[in-house]
């Protein structure tokens, strides 16, 4: 049974997601047959989501959409899935942020990411936590932030330099390879998590590693309380300062059947799993059994 008394704040991306799926192999300049879906997505409503169809009741949703058809139609599905959006903030002359990505039988050809609303509104959809109007609960482990990468370079810098915060259990969501560069200031945070995969690991550190224990663990190195780093079917280590680095290799997926957001569902059951206090091994393997299954699941 999952405890009520978890308050976790999940600032970042919330968007509109089209997809577009094929069971052939896609090469550059290819026409194929196939299914395109559009749904609500973004990293940050991924893991809410999920956190919130757990049964988690204290879950709430900080980002900034337009004041059009698709932002309605986010704070919508947020209020059937019992997350909080009180404070999200509403552009009033900017269109809902968006994201198009071509996957085929092999995982993720390519995508474009258009999240022009976080970016520029980043310092606003923050300013409920920093100033207080996100209230937190006072028991330290009872409160648990997430921040999305897609935030601006500049807010994500200003939020690892904020002392309120220090005693809070940061997640840090790693966007995508391009963006992880922007998750350096929280390499100084004992009280911080970054989930990342290896290659974003390594853009993050301006390094090559031979796999996930090397990354995680050179991430502790630079001073961040704890890494979880993955590599698609090879190992996933969860390294931190309180532990022994732990490694597992994930099942083997059978088939993929879409791949968009599977980094964020990943985080979110690795959380729930940490909230159902299952051992870290335990947590980190029933997390990346989810994912497999998630991944086989066709879009």
């Amino acid at each position: 049974m999952i405890p009520n008394n978890y308050q976790i704040v999940c600032a970042g991306s919330a968007l509109i997601d089209t997809i577009g799926y094929s069971k052939s192999q896609i090469n550059i300049g290819d026409d194929v047959t196939g299914t395109i879906k559009t749904s609500i997505g973004g990293v940050a409503f991924n893991i809410c989501k999920q956190l919130a169809l757990s049964g988690l009741p204290n879950v709430e949703l900080l980002t900034a959409i337009g004041n059009d058809t698709n932002g309605h139609a986010i704070l919508d599905l947020c209020g059937q899935l019992g997350i909080i959006t009180n404070n999200i903030y509403v552009c009033n002359n900017s269109e809902t942020d968006s994201y198009l990505a071509i996957e085929d039988k092999k995982g993720l050809k390519a995508a474009i990411a258009n999240v022009k609303n976080v970016e520029k509104f980043s310092e606003r959809i923050l300013k409920p936590l920093e100033n207080g109007v996100v209230k937190k609960n006072q028991g330290l482990d009872s409160d648990l932030i997430i921040i999305d990468g897609n935030l601006s370079p500049a807010t994500l810098s200003k939020i690892a330099k904020n002392k309120n915060l220090n005693n809070c259990d940061l997640r840090i969501a790693s966007a995508s390879t391009s963006k992880a560069i922007r998750l350096k200031p929280f390499l100084r945070l004992s009280n911080a998590t970054i989930y990342c995969n290896k290659t974003e690991a390594e853009k993050l550190c301006g390094l090559k590693f031979k796999n996930t224990k090397q990354a995680s663990s050179y991430l502790l190195k630079k001073g961040l309380g704890r890494a979880i780093v993955t590599d698609g079917a090879k190992s996933i280590c969860d390294s931190s300062i309180d532990y022994e680095p732990i490694s597992i290799l994930p099942p083997k997926v059978k088939s993929i059947g879409h791949v968009t957001g599977a980094g964020d569902y990943f985080l979110a059951c690795h959380i729930i799993n940490g909230i159902n206090q299952l051992t870290k091994e335990d947590a980190l393997k029933k997390a990346a059994e989810s994912t497999s299954k998630y991944v086989e699941t066709e879009i």
